[in-house]
């Protein structure tokens, strides 16, 4: 019997259509390069070269997984498909597109809904074939089983080259690693511990990612902006302490799946390479992302503390944590907004009412803003004296360069900002919001009951330390009346 082939008709449209092209790797295999990038300009090249089409770009993913929503780009070409930017997609095959069967399935028939044809290569299946569900099930299907062969043999490889002491790392920011040597990347490397030093001192993935960018320190790829998920590898990677772990990983169905423990003891290899950071700062930074995982689970700041606007505002230096802010209720005969801390005993009850906060800022603010003709040129002048002390020298990137130009950086912003500040003291007039206060004032500092240290907000952090103004306030606190002494910071 002789072979029928089916040859799909071409519509012969005048205008041209829409044409992306779609391209992934297969496994989180970093080998695969080469691969991928013939990928791409086998897409490329085979679209360009058909005179109907008008060539959209190249979608990829280096990053496999069976679930679309780790896929980005992916997720970015359905939408624009689904807005009519694009008509058809072109892809390898449908291993390329979708490993799972209700996905590869689901998102087919969205798009026949809304008119954009897919068409895989290697089947030579477009899902404008009238048979495509019924083929694309059986195809996925041997897919799945196919994928499933793979995870077993890759896992197999993983756990043999494991116990023969090998690694599958060829890549990792702050080392040069050559046919399994390592050896520290001395600029990269500075980073690295920078970016340790931030977190022991409690930064933020973000407040690390706005520093790293306001610095101009880019990613190992270029890019401006660090991601957060590069940050939490970074920090919890045991490699950056000179170990090596084997087992954090393995093959799940053709994907690799990461633990995000170190459990496996008998999978470490100590002392494996030269350490970037000692494994001291490496179990500090462990111990605060767990106790910051724990702390959230626990809500260890009150629900009201975490949405409250006072949050983080009012500092106690006897107890070395911010106050929280609670109702209270004295005698359930009427209400008292108070900000409160315990030291970590749960002793040494340190508080303040919201209303004697005001009252304090409102007049060193109203103070400041009485001597505000004089304060452009002051702080100004302050600014470039420490602007010009700090001294960056050397083509290297090291800890201390990065620290000055942290400084250097923070420093310039607030001149650039300086003269927006001034107009806003000058034009001060008592407020009653805590969110209005915050626009010139960083944080209160309590350093006992009877004296308060005001920062402003135009430095971001306490470098400069200059006192602009120091001056008294008779508050109300319970039954007395105390005088207080506050000191307004640069």
């Amino acid at each position: 019997m002789s072979e029928l082939q089916v040859i799909r008709t071409l519509r012969r449209d005048s205008q041209k259509k829409r044409v992306a092209g779609y391209a992934r790797v297969s496994t989180a295999d970093e080998h695969q390069d080469s691969s991928y990038r013939l990928q791409i300009q086998e897409l490329e090249d085979s679209i360009r070269a058909n005179p109907r089409f008008e060539f959209i770009g190249i979608f990829k993913d280096r990053k496999s997984g069976r679930n679309i929503k780790d896929r980005q780009e992916f997720n970015t070409m359905i939408e624009l498909a689904m807005l009519g930017e694009i008509e058809v997609i072109i892809t390898k095959s449908i291993t390329r597109f979708a490993r799972n069967l209700l996905d590869t399935v689901s998102i087919v028939r969205e798009l026949k809904i809304n008119n954009v044809e897919v068409y895989f290569q290697k089947e030579g299946i477009s899902t404008l074939d009238p048979s495509i569900e019924m083929i694309l099930t059986v195809l996925a299907m041997h897919a799945e089983e196919e994928s499933k062969n793979i995870s077993e043999n890759t896992n197999w490889s993983f756990k043999r080259k494991m116990r023969a002491g090998g690694n599958f790392t060829t890549y990792l920011y702050g080392y040069n690693i050559t046919k399994g040597v390592w050896t520290i990347n001395e600029n990269e490397a500075a980073v690295v511990r920078l970016i340790f030093d931030w977190y022991l001192k409690n930064f933020s993935y973000r407040q690390i990612i706005n520093k790293l960018f306001k610095l101009g320190i880019k990613t190992s790829t270029g890019k401006d902006h660090w991601a957060t998920g590069t940050i939490e590898q970074m920090l919890r990677n045991e490699k950056y302490a000179g170990h090596m772990s084997l087992g954090k990983s393995h093959e799940s169905n053709g994907v690799r799946v990461r633990s995000t423990r170190l459990e496996n003891d008998e999978s470490m290899i100590m002392n494996h390479h030269d350490p970037i950071i000692s494994p001291t700062v490496f179990d500090r930074a462990m111990a605060i992302r767990d106790e910051r995982a724990g702390e959230s689970k626990r809500i260890y700041v009150p629900h009201l503390g975490r949405t409250s606007p006072f949050y983080t505002f009012v500092y106690s230096i006897e107890n070395s944590k911010f106050l929280n802010y609670r109702i209270e209720r004295p005698k359930n005969k009427y209400e008292i907004p108070t900000l409160y801390c315990y030291d970590k005993h749960r002793k040494n009850r340190v508080s303040m009412t919201v209303e004697n906060l005001f009252l304090l800022l409102n007049n060193a603010l109203g103070k400041l803003s009485q001597q505000s003709h004089t304060l452009n040129s002051e702080i100004n002048n302050l600014l470039d004296q420490a602007i010009n002390q700090l001294i960056v020298v050397g083509n290297n990137v090291t800890e201390e360069k990065l620290e000055l130009l942290t400084k250097k950086v923070s420093l310039n912003n607030a001149k650039n900002r300086l003269l927006n500040f001034i107009k806003q003291i000058k034009h001060f007039s008592n407020m009653n919001e805590v969110e209005e206060f915050k626009r010139l004032v960083r944080v209160v500092e309590m350093v006992d009951r009877q004296t308060y240290n005001i920062r402003l907000a135009l430095v971001e952090d306490n470098s400069l330390d200059f006192c602009l103004l120091n001056s008294k306030i008779t508050l109300k606190v319970g039954a007395k009346n105390r005088d207080v002494s506050f000191f307004i910071y640069l």
